[in-house]
């Protein structure tokens, strides 16, 4: 609750998380929602990956944890897509084409981290040009 409304316990925003750790999924989204906790006028940007986090990133953690079978990622997948739906038509625009090529990415946490990164171009995947005639040695 004290996320959706914005107003948290300020002994929970100034509390020290440790350090990141790339075995745990769940590390940066609660430096996410620590953060936004903490701010007293999140820009739009932080608020944008707050909703992420809350309408797709958490609620695929906990289906993923509790699939026990490989069998299952199709469904993740598509779970995945229509949890993504929600998103600005800017960040789908970005989203389903890559999606498209590789349905790895459909993943959660690489949407994330595609959210969090500062780089202000984002570049088009064009496939490397084959050499069918070329030789073996």
């Amino acid at each position: 609750m004290a996320i959706k409304s914005g107003n948290g316990k300020e002994d929970l925003a100034v509390r020290n998380p440790g350090s990141l750790s790339h075995s745990r999924w769940l590390t940066t989204a609660n430096r996410t929602l620590r953060l936004y906790l903490s701010e007293e006028s999140p820009t739009p940007e932080l608020q944008e990956i707050v909703v992420f986090i809350l309408k797709s990133y958490a609620p695929m953690w906990f289906s993923i944890k509790a699939s026990k079978y490989f069998t299952e990622g199709p469904k993740l997948v598509y779970q995945s897509i229509q949890s993504s739906r929600y998103l600005p038509d800017d960040l789908r625009n970005i989203v389903y084409p890559v999606i498209e090529r590789n349905g790895f990415f459909a993943h959660p946490e690489h949407l994330m981290l595609a959210m969090i990164q500062d780089n202000p171009t984002i570049g088009t995947f064009m496939p490397p040009k084959l050499n069918f005639k070329a030789t073996r040695k």
